[in-house]
């Protein structure tokens, strides 16, 4: 019996370990698909995106029923959108888009794609998002491939994005994009747990240099706009030249240290959520001024329950294309 249980709780530990270097090799795919959305938006002059676990696990969910059924529509089979999935995900969103396709062999051949229809553009090219989410699936029952896209923007939350979302860096210095600087009057951050640099003018691109040691850095800013004071931070991991081509698949690696570093990366990701916050608020502000977020909070707990209907852009799809496209917003 002990012989038996032990082999049962070693098979738990092979499949739970399993689970969990799949989730690490999602997740620095994921940060690359990041990437490359930013740099087609950076190509156009837009704000790039952070990467956002909620709407993350919104995008995949809805990318693995997809491939499932072989039916790529915007709504499930109770007829809820993405408004509810990122609700129901915890991402209570200001504004809401959501991109599908399905058979292309590459998420730049998705990208492509949704590029040259004017209705994914659109989502593509918002400059009002800051977040995204990614999904993607292969043997689907159809079709090769399922991608899901969500790009969304939430009240009073201003992310932060290292070097247009990246996993890891090979120097030092690193650029961040500071959402809501246009906003903002004043502006300060830090570097890991130093200090605080000096309250300045706002800048939405911000040069820094970090600590030249090995492992994960935290840039953190604060803005002040108007009475509140807004807090954001985000990581990346400085590593070597050489253990960067192996952590992207070139040559011997290590695995072991490999899974420990992206570990470490969804760490970060969910870290850097909780990060987004108001970090100062006056004692007597005026009560109409969070009766705007509270309402938008209960519509979606509404949403949520299915007690009203979504109300959603209408579907545009080009049935001419051997691949499918479906673009929401």
């Amino acid at each position: 019996m002990e012989a038996r249980r032990l082999l049962g709780m070693i098979g738990l530990l092979v499949a739970l370990g399993t689970a969990h270097a799949e989730t690490r090799e999602w997740l620095a795919t994921a940060h690359d698909y990041a990437v490359q959305v930013n740099l087609l938006r950076l190509r156009h002059n837009l704000p790039p995106l952070k990467l956002n676990t909620q709407l993350c696990a919104a995008a995949q969910a809805h990318a693995e029923t997809l491939a499932q059924t072989g039916v790529i529509t915007h709504a499930d089979e109770y007829g809820r959108r993405a408004d509810y999935r990122a609700s129901e995900a915890g991402y209570f969103y200001h504004r809401l888009g959501e991109n599908l396709a399905a058979g292309q062999p590459s998420w730049e051949r998705a990208l492509q794609a949704w590029l040259d229809s004017p209705a994914h553009r659109a989502n593509l090219l918002t400059p009002d998002y800051r977040e995204l989410g990614v999904g993607f699936t292969a043997g689907a029952v159809r079709y090769r491939t399922v991608w899901a896209q969500l790009l969304g923007a939430r009240r009073a939350v201003y992310p932060i994005v290292i070097n247009l979302d990246a996993f890891a860096t090979d120097i030092p210095a690193v650029e961040v994009y500071v959402h809501g600087a246009r906003t903002a009057h004043s502006m300060r951050y830090r570097i890991n747990s130093g200090e605080w640099s000096a309250w300045g003018a706002p800048a939405e691109w911000l040069a820094c240099e970090l600590p030249n040691y090995e492992g994960f850095h935290t840039v953190t800013v604060q803005l002040q706009i108007g009475e509140r004071v807004y807090e954001a931070s985000d990581e990346i991991y400085l590593q070597s030249r050489v253990f960067l081509a192996q952590v992207a698949g070139d040559g011997e690696r290590n695995d072991a240290r490999r899974a420990c570093i992206l570990e470490g990366a969804r760490t970060g990701i969910e870290r850097a959520a909780r990060g987004e916050h108001i970090v100062y608020e006056p004692q007597h502000t005026p009560t109409h001024a969070f009766g705007t977020r509270d309402l938008e909070r209960l519509a979606h707990i509404v949403h949520a329950f299915g007690l009203t209907q979504p109300h959603l852009r209408a579907t545009i799809e080009s049935p001419s294309e051997p691949a499918r496209l479906h673009g929401d917003a």
